[in-house]
C-alpha cells in the first residue's frame, strides 16, 4: 500500500470508517498530500477491496481493512 493509500486509510479510521470524498481530499491536504489525487486512490483502494462505496461521494472502510 503506497503512503498517500494508508493516509486515506488512516482518514477513514479517524472518522470512524466512513468519510465524504471531500472530508478525505481535506484530510490529505493537511497531510501535505495534493487533495486532486483522492479519487483515483479511493478507486485503487475500492480495487483492492479495503475501502468501498457507501452511497454518492461517500466510502467507508471495508471488513477487515481496521485490522491492517
Amino acid at each position: 500500500m503506497s503512503e498517500v493509500e494508508r493516509a486515506v486509510v488512516e482518514i477513514l479510521r479517524e472518522r470512524g470508517g466512513k468519510a465524504t470524498l471531500r472530508e478525505i481530499a481535506v484530510g490529505l491536504h493537511k497531510r501535505g498530500y495534493s487533495p486532486r489525487t483522492t479519487p483515483n486512490t479511493l478507486f485503487y483502494l475500492t480495487v483492492k477491496g479495503v475501502v468501498r462505496r457507501a452511497g454518492k461521494g461517500l466510502y467507508e472502510l471495508a471488513g477487515g481493512a481496521e485490522a491492517k
